[in-house]
């Protein structure tokens, strides 16, 4: 009969290949994986209860304690405010993310599983969107996760992740698998041009400088260039010839007119970015009011109601659910204890991972390289949406982070070198 620890190792592993295969390309599917993930690593974090996990240390303990800060400003910050108890529901995801991380470090993942799931899950949302945008004639692809924005932010992040497993397959010499994660790559490119979602573009720079820091040595040139000619082929073939390709580049452009229309003439409600800096704006002016834990959400919008009617904002950003920007939204609501919190969780997480980019071992830098990428484009994706505010947005930057974590340490732990 297996040993539990073979039992938990295959359902961790499985857990995330469906993570991966079902996030953008099943309704809810995030949830989905999500959950199998939660359920093994409760299983694993009672099944070694009495042991700590092998090669556990500080960084290991600081990353779960910064999780528990997340969970505990938001819980408090609704508390002291009365808020809906809904409110709480995007923070509790911090707090279920523990034994996920920590149970994934108790168990030897199986990196075929993490890779072939990752480029199975572009490939399948590349059929969902063309699906979207060729027989349902949709404006824009948006999967299964409400809004075409993080439809095309996460797949922009696992498609860069596909391409870092092509180098992955590739050094390994094991071609054919290199080329399933090609194309991989490919499907989550243009998954995210059919999105025609702007804020993902701030983040390829990040995605690309930390590729070169790792990956631009003698041993992985080839590759690397390999995979990035081809890709960049493909994505100049998607924006000429595939639906969509014409779309993101009219809402790419549109966005520069766009902020002249709101910085010269002042205009709020015919374009999509002026509400954006508009409620910026109002963001701006409250949070010294309420400096501490911020505004309850009914305060706020009686508050907002006031500026309004002084004309300090525009009564358009009465129509918006939210600030359209991650950062602000928590100062606004949970203060600077809240923001605090939720920066110190991604400098932390970013500086572990980035810790290990100059690594001897290319594997651990390839790794190190996809989980730095994470902290780095939400980070970029937050200026100009609430994307942890999102149930898709959280629990896809919550799992990936875990994920990321325990495979980059499982294998620091079985190389011999260390980082240069």
């Amino acid at each position: 009969m297996p040993s539990a620890s073979f039992r938990l190792s295959i359902w961790m592993s499985a857990s995330v290949a469906a993570f991966f295969l079902l996030t953008l390309s099943a309704p809810s599917g995030y949830s989905l994986g999500a959950t199998l993930l939660l359920l093994g690593g409760l299983a694993a974090t009672w099944r070694y209860r009495c042991a700590a996990p092998a090669e556990a240390d500080v960084q290991d303990r600081t990353l779960i304690a910064l999780l528990l800060a997340v969970f505990a400003v938001n819980a408090l910050a609704v508390f002291w405010h009365g808020d809906s108890s809904k409110y709480l529901d995007q923070g509790s995801r911090y707090l279920m993310a523990i034994p996920i991380l920590w149970g994934l470090r108790y168990v030897r993942l199986r990196p075929d599983c993490l890779w072939g799931g990752l480029a199975a899950g572009c490939l399948g949302a590349a059929g969902l969107t063309w699906w979207q945008m060729s027989v349902l004639r949709l404006p824009r692809a948006e999967g299964f996760v409400t809004s075409a924005i993080p439809f095309g932010d996460i797949a922009l992040a696992m498609g860069f992740w596909s391409l870092m497993g092509t180098v992955w397959m590739a050094r390994q010499r094991r071609f054919g698998w290199a080329a399933f994660m090609l194309l991989g790559a490919l499907g989550g490119s243009y998954t995210f041009i059919a999105s025609a979602t702007r804020g993902g573009l701030i983040a390829i720079p990040l995605l690309l400088g930390l590729a070169a820091t790792a990956l631009l040595r003698r041993e992985t040139l080839k590759p690397v260039l390999a995979g990035v000619a081809v890709l960049a082929v493909g994505v100049v073939v998607m924006l000429a010839a595939l639906p969509g390709g014409k779309i993101a580049e009219d809402r790419y452009s549109d966005a520069i007119t766009a902020w002249h229309e709101y910085t010269q003439q002042g205009e709020v409600a015919n374009n999509t970015v002026g509400p954006r800096l508009e409620a910026w704006k109002a963001a701006l002016i409250s949070i010294p009011e309420r400096p501490l834990l911020g505004w309850g959400h009914p305060e706020y919008d009686a508050h907002l109601e006031e500026l309004i009617q002084a004309g300090r904002v525009d009564p358009f950003i009465s129509t918006l659910a939210n600030t359209h920007n991650q950062f602000l939204e928590v100062w606004l609501h949970q203060g600077s204890l809240g923001l605090a919190a939720l920066l110190a969780l991604l400098i932390a997480s970013f500086w572990y991972f980035a810790q290990r980019l100059r690594h001897a071992d290319t594997a651990v830098r390839i790794l190190a390289c996809c989980g730095a990428s994470l902290p780095a484009a939400f980070a970029a994706f937050s200026l100009t949406q609430v994307i942890l505010g999102r149930n898709n947005g959280v629990i896809f930057f919550l799992a990936s982070l875990t994920i990321w974590w325990a495979m980059m340490r499982q294998e620091e732990a079985a190389s011999p070198t260390q980082t240069e």
